[in-house]
């Protein structure tokens, strides 16, 4: 009965799906038989309809086995994508992603493909009326308006070299463009762009954040005017599915956008940039978890394509990966005009406060400002926090209002008169006396990007203003309104957080005022120094690009800290050879990788003893002859996030992913459940 039933099943195709629906680790991945009719057309990266517990449901073929005898799998009802919704190589790279972050396949696939055409059925798709986004719109706003190519500087000719050699092997290389601010990065990205074009292949060009796709957009639509395609999580549904057809039909040549922009499905691919590799925007913030710089050297060596990295500030580990030899090393050591770096001036806050100024702006940067405006200059303001108050608090008995899900203090916003939680969104009316012991001494304290605007408004009552936050640019169109308002000299002040520290190149900004450079010095991650050197150096490098003279001036409570003692001199070698050697010591990245598992449950002490036992017994099983280090568990940075514990142990080590089977997936102990995060970021 046995051997009649083997030989029933021998030649029957049998071909794993994942359906799309909510994956968790180990197996998210189902087998299924190929009925006859569909034999032709059920190939690696097809989408069909599947039987799926008690319903149908849609999915996306990821592997194909014949030698399978599998005598409980059920028939696949249908197959809709011809040709494959992703090709073989994207199913690939699909799977890289998988094993290298621990993330379930199925919900890397539903990461690659947008929503509107996994759930698009044939011929069921009613073709609606759209409107234009403004980035939509500025791809076609420049057609006739065509820049020609300026001559290259020796360095940048020097630097596109290794790219315009691989793009005429049609070979893989990964190479980091480690340029000062306005060094001509740019133009080198586009002078290889256009070699790819000649070659009637395609480019993809990655920025971190929405707010630096405005000028992008200008300056690619103007140097290749009506081909270009732009894809953000701004966009929406209907058209990034759009978007992601045009795009796979080949219409468009240079996908300009963020983090997704990266699952591109260019057919002629032969360039990816990656500018400001160094921004945390690049690494995923929920399942699957990539790292897209990561991902993007992964789909050059599939597609034997040229990677660029381009940063004034390269993560530790890519500058080290360069200095090793696994990646190649170009650079721009000087500014395109000639003009050296802006002089960064250093004003001691503590000193300030001795004078009795308690104000955000200090004299030193008041006088500035004044300065600025009088010789008719634009001036940015850097501060990385928004809203009004960062901090209420009682005076009486010093509570301060904390959020009721979250163990973090609610923000106040003046504009709304509203107290928001940033982490779960919640809100709540400024309260007239303390929740805790009923008095009316409510303070607000601490300093956001509302704030400073307020102030900006009594002190400089004649200048005109703009913000720019994550309140400000809510609605789709915002980044191109406020971009475009500051670039045509309609503000003399803009005011923001990082979504102005980096990319923005314009001439007439000839001061920049960072209103407290430690927003991010003392946050309890290894990372932590790195960040604020990165943030420092890039938004003191947003002015002096013009020919009027330029300066920086620099408020901080720690002068004397190492990231801001090399930011002021603009010494990024001196920084990273300092950062690489405390790594080092410590065994941190580039040393070592890091995966973090985070436990969370309503139940404080339930959280704290799940985690506790998974590191018991992770400790017996993982071989620790290979480097492997346990270290925790320990209450999560943000121990209660939207009504949730969290507990949290991170391993680390060189040969991370010989972890990988042992760590807690899913659901664990009463109710609660368990993530992971490789090479997590703040």
């Amino acid at each position: 009965m046995r051997e009649r039933q083997k030989g029933t099943n021998s030649n029957v195709r049998f071909v794993q799906v994942v359906p799309d629906v909510r994956s968790v680790l180990p197996s998210d991945t189902f087998s299924y038989t190929v009925p006859a009719e569909y034999v032709e057309r059920a190939v690696i990266g097809a989408r069909v309809e599947v039987p799926f517990g008690a319903r149908n449901v849609t999915g996306v073929i990821v592997g194909t086995n014949d030698d399978v005898t599998r005598s409980d799998a059920k028939p696949v009802i249908s197959v809709f994508d011809e040709p494959p919704l992703l090709e073989p190589y994207r199913v690939e790279l699909a799977r890289f992603i998988a094993m290298r972050y621990c993330a379930p396949l199925g919900e890397v696939v539903k990461a690659m493909v947008p929503r509107g055409v996994r759930a698009a059925r044939p011929g069921g798709r009613k073709r609606q009326p759209r409107t234009v986004s403004r980035a939509v719109d500025a791809t076609r706003a420049t057609t006739d308006d065509r820049e020609l190519p300026p001559r290259l500087t020796p360095a940048q000719s020097v630097a596109v070299q290794p790219l315009l050699a691989a793009i005429a092997d049609h070979a893989y290389r990964g190479v980091l463009l480690h340029g000062v601010t306005g060094s001509g990065k740019t133009e080198v990205y586009l002078t290889a762009i256009a070699a790819v074009l000649e070659a009637r292949r395609q480019a993809i060009v990655m920025v971190p954040e929405i707010a630096l796709t405005p000028q992008t957009i200008h300056r690619f639509a103007a140097r290749f005017p009506g081909r270009i395609a732009v894809m953000h999580s701004a966009l929406t549904d209907s058209a990034r599915a759009l978007a992601w057809r045009r795009i796979r039909n080949g219409d468009l040549d240079i996908v300009i956008g963020s983090r997704s922009a990266i699952f591109a499905p260019l057919p002629r691919l032969g360039l990816i940039v990656v500018d400001e590799e160094d921004a945390h925007a690049y690494k995923q913030d929920r399942v699957p978890r990539y790292q897209v710089v990561d991902v993007a050297l992964e789909l050059g060596r599939l597609c034997q394509v040229p990677v660029v990295l381009g940063s004034a500030t390269p993560r530790i580990e890519t500058f080290f990966a360069a200095h090793t030899g696994r990646l190649e090393l170009a650079t721009l050591p000087e500014r395109v005009s000639g003009r050296a770096l802006p002089p960064i001036e250093v004003v001691d806050l503590r000193e300030e406060l001795r004078a009795g100024n308690f104000t955000p702006l200090s004299q030193t940067l008041d006088a500035a400002l004044r300065e600025c405006h009088a010789a008719g200059g634009q001036s940015i303001l850097f501060l990385n926090r928004r809203g009004t108050a960062t901090v209420i608090m009682c005076r009486s008995c010093g509570e301060t209002l904390q959020c009721d899900a979250c163990s973090v203090s609610m923000v106040y916003h003046a504009a709304r008169r509203r107290c928001d939680c940033h982490y779960c969104g919640a809100t709540r009316a400024l309260p007239e006396k303390c929740p805790a012991c009923g008095s009316k001494a409510i303070r607000q304290l601490g300093t956001g990007t509302e704030r400073l605007e307020s102030e900006m408004r009594e002190r400089f009552p004649t200048l005109r203003l703009l913000r720019m936050d994550r309140d400000t640019t809510a609605s789709r169109d915002a980044h191109f309104t406020i971009y475009d308002a500051f670039r045509n000299g309609e503000a003399d002040c803009l005011i923001g957080t990082q979504m102005v520290a980096k990319g923005w190149d314009l001439g007439n900004v000839r001061l920049v005022g960072i209103v407290n450079a430690d927003t991010a010095l003392h946050f309890p991650d290894y990372r932590s120094g790195e960040v604020t050197f990165s943030l420092l150096t890039q938004v003191a490098g947003r002015t002096g690009r013009g020919y009027e003279l330029a300066r920086v001036v620099l408020q901080t409570y720690s002068p004397g800290h190492y990231s801001v003692r090399h930011a002021i001199t603009h010494d990024y070698l001196g920084f990273a050879h300092e950062e690489i050697r405390l790594r080092k010591a410590l065994g941190f990245p580039p040393y070592s990788r890091l995966v973090t598992c985070t436990f969370s449950h309503k139940d404080d002490a339930v959280c704290e003893a799940e985690a506790r036992e998974l590191v018991r017994k992770l400790s017996d099983t993982l071989d620790i002859g290979v480097g492997l280090v346990v270290l925790g568990p320990t209450p999560a940075l943000l121990h209660r996030l939207r009504g949730d514990y969290r507990w949290q142990f991170t391993v680390r080590g060189i040969h991370i992913e010989t972890a990988f089977p042992h760590l807690p997936s899913g659901r664990g102990r009463g109710g609660g459940s368990w993530s992971i995060d490789v090479d997590p970021t703040p």
